[in-house]
C-alpha cells in the first residue's frame, strides 16, 4: 500500500477512539435517546423510524448477521448469491450485502468493530436501540483492521454507495492530506444528490488551523460533525472550528462491539447520530432532496450547534402533512360537490 499511499498526498485513515466493556446498565450508554437528551428522540420517533431509507455507513465493515441488525441490512436486488459472476455489472463480484476495497472483494467483514459501532447506533434494536431503527444499513469497509485506510479507497467507496443508491453516507473517517480524486467523488456524490456526513475526528484541534478531511472539504454536501458529552459541552478530543456544522453526542456510547456491546467514545459516534436524524427526516418527507434535508438539520440545531432530531424531523414534516391534509380537503370537497349534484 505504500505506492498508492505516497500517490495520495500520504492520506493514512485514523482513529483515536477509547473503547470499554459494555455494562449491565444499558440505559445510561444510550443516554443520548433519553427523553431529556438534545436529540429529543421519543418525540422524532413519534414521526419517523427511518423506515425505507438506506444509509451507507464507509467504515471498517459491517457485521452483517448481528441479530442487532437483522433485517436492516442491504441486499442487492442485481447480483445471484454465490455464483461468483458480476450480475449487476458494477465491478464487485457477488456484493450481495456491499463491498470491500480494503480487500478487494465482496464481504465488507468487520474486523474491528468500529464499524458494526456505528452501524448500532444508527440502525441497532434488540439489545440496543438506534436513533433511526428503521433504516437500512449498506455496508462498505474502507478502513482495516487497524482503522486505517486511503483516500482511494474512500473514494470508490462513496462511488460505489451512491451508485446503489444511497443518499447518506456516514463517513467517520478523517485524515490530513488532501487528495483531489476524493474531492471528485465528493463533488460527484453532491451531483448525484447525496449528503456526506463527515466526523470532525479526534485531535482536539481547530481545524481552521489544521484541517483533516474529507470534514474539511468546503463542498456543501459534506456535513461536519463535532462531539458533545452528556452535559452538552464540546467533548475535550473534538476537533473544532471551520468545517464543524453541528454537535452531536459521542462520549460513552453504547453500540455494538465485535462480540456482545461496547463503550467507545468519538466524533465517529456523533456522526452517526446526525445519518440516523438526516434518515428520519427523509423517512418524514419522502423525494425531498438532500439540500433541503441538509438545510433542515442545521436550521433546527440549538445552542453549541446541537442536533435536536426532533426538530428536524418536524420542519421537514411539518410542510409535508400540511400539503397532506389540504389534498384531503380537496377530495372532501369534491366528493361533496358530486353528492350535492347527485342528489338536487
Amino acid at each position: 500500500m505504500g505506492m498508492l499511499r505516497h500517490a495520495i498526498a500520504g492520506l493514512v485513515v485514523v482513529f483515536g477512539v477509547s473503547t470499554a466493556p459494555a455494562s449491565a446498565s444499558l440505559p445510561s450508554g444510550q443516554w443520548p435517546l433519553a427523553t431529556g437528551g438534545s436529540l429529543r428522540a421519543p418525540l422524532a420517533w413519534q414521526q419517523s423510524t427511518g423506515d425505507g431509507v438506506v444509509v451507507a455507513v464507509l467504515d471498517t465493515g459491517v457485521q452483517t448477521d448481528r441479530a442487532e441488525l437483522r433485517g436492516h441490512i442491504w441486499t442487492n436486488p442485481g447480483e445471484v448469491p454465490g455464483n461468483a459472476i458480476d450480475d449487476d455489472s458494477d465491478g464487485v463480484v457477488d456484493d450481495v450485502h456491499g463491498a470491500d476495497f480494503v480487500n478487494g472483494d465482496r464481504t465488507p467483514a468487520d474486523d474491528n468493530g468500529h464499524g458494526s459501532h456505528v452501524a448500532g447506533i444508527i440502525a441497532g434494536h434488540g439489545l440496543i436501540r438506534g436513533l433511526a431503527p428503521g433504516v437500512t444499513i449498506l455496508p462498505v469497509k474502507v478502513l482495516g483492521a487497524g482503522k486505517s485506510g486511503n483516500a482511494h479507497w474512500l473514494a470508490q467507496g462513496i462511488d460505489y454507495a451512491v451508485a446503489r443508491g444511497a443518499r447518506i453516507l456516514n463517513v467517520s473517517v478523517n485524515g490530513d492530506g488532501v487528495s483531489e480524486e476524493l474531492e471528485s467523488a465528493i463533488r460527484a456524490a453532491q451531483s448525484a444528490g447525496a449528503v456526506i456526513v463527515a466526523s470532525a475526528g479526534n485531535g482536539g484541534r481547530d481545524l481552521g488551523a489544521t484541517p483533516s478531511y474529507p470534514v474539511s472539504y468546503p463542498e456543501p454536501a459534506v456535513v461536519g460533525v463535532g462531539a458533545t458529552g452528556a452535559g452538552g459541552r464540546r467533548a475535550p478530543f473534538s476537533n473544532f472550528g471551520p468545517g464543524v456544522d453541528v454537535t452531536a453526542p459521542g462520549e460513552a456510547i453504547l453500540s455494538l462491539g465485535l462480540q456482545g456491546l461496547a463503550y467507545r467514545s468519538g466524533t465517529s459516534m456523533a456522526a452517526a447520530y446526525v445519518s440516523a436524524t438526516l434518515a428520519l427526516e427523509a423517512a418524514a418527507a419522502p423525494g425531498l432532496p438532500a439540500t433541503a434535508l441538509r438545510d433542515a438539520l442545521l436550521g433546527s440545531a440549538g445552542a453549541g450547534a446541537a442536533v435536536n432530531a426532533a426538530a428536524a424531523v418536524q420542519t421537514v414534516a411539518g410542510p409535508v402533512a400540511k400539503k397532506k391534509a389540504k389534498r384531503r380537503h380537496r377530495r372532501h370537497r369534491s366528493r361533496s360537490a358530486r353528492h350535492r349534484t347527485t342528489h338536487r
